[in-house]
């Protein structure tokens, strides 16, 4: 079997045995998700062009291959061939093509310009629930987990992490926080249920910040009591509440 070298996310090279295959025809070589809807990891194809290539693939391998397809990264030579490229981008008969996950998430994004925009008070309200067992839930709640005491260590998590969204997620706007609430409460038998409320001024909302610290405070409870239900769950994270901006006051539950 080839062995694939890697040097950096985009460049591929192939081992010297590799160049001494002798089959006539370009191969194409896949990778991660796209060897799996293949199938396969290689295919010879009669091909003068990568278009041409990979048409011949998505034909024998069907829709779900073809649709990953669009979302992959295309290497021929070390170089990254656009897909607007494929069909003009010559192919001979040694010649390998790699199809790879999209190692950079992609070049079409950007972050939206909020500049134009009025500042608003804007508020935004998430919740989400530890689902555990109803001991761990009491445990957690009144400090009696072997970690000691859980919810203060979860609320200020909570409150550190609505402060750090842009360092998380890049496309993310700073903005001017100037209140942070975190709270928890038994819900049912054998669960507990993390809210995070965040306001302040400015020109976008504050949801990706209540939901990153409601999301945190649930992980700092499942870290105080992991060792003692390994079976704990978080599910449900969204936003109940926000207001401010175009849409207002608006609430999801």
């Amino acid at each position: 079997m080839k062995r694939a070298v890697w040097r950096t996310p985009y460049e591929f090279r192939l081992t010297d045995s590799a160049r001494d295959r002798v089959a006539g025809m370009p191969r194409l070589l896949f990778f991660a998700a796209i060897r799996e809807a293949a199938g396969a990891s290689t295919l010879d194809v009669e091909a003068s062009t990568v278009g041409e290539a990979l048409k011949i693939a998505s034909e024998r391998y069907g829709a779900r291959f073809e649709r990953l397809l669009g979302i992959c990264t295309v290497l021929h030579h070390d170089q990254k061939v656009k897909t607007e490229d494929w069909w003009n981008h010559s192919v001979e008969q040694p010649d390998e093509i790699a199809i790879l996950p999209p190692v950079s998430g992609g070049e079409d994004f950007h972050m939206v310009d909020v500049g134009d925009k009025e500042e608003t008070k804007r508020e935004a309200t998430a919740a989400c629930r530890l689902v555990c067992e109803p001991s761990t839930r009491d445990r957690l709640l009144t400090g009696a987990v072997t970690k000691g005491d859980a919810v203060g260590p979860a609320k200020v998590s909570g409150m550190l992490a609505a402060k750090r969204v842009p360092e998380l997620i890049p496309l993310c706007h700073p903005v001017r926080t100037t209140f942070v609430e975190v709270t928890t409460a038994p819900v049912s038998n054998d669960a507990i249920e993390v809210r995070a409320t965040v306001r302040g001024r400015d020109r976008t909302g504050f949801e990706m910040e209540a939901l990153t610290a409601c999301a945190i405070a649930a992980l700092s409870l499942y870290d105080m009591a992991k060792a003692e239900d390994p079976r704990m769950r978080v599910e449900s994270l969204r936003i109940v509440a926000k207001s401010g901006g175009k849409s207002g006051e608006v609430t999801f539950e």
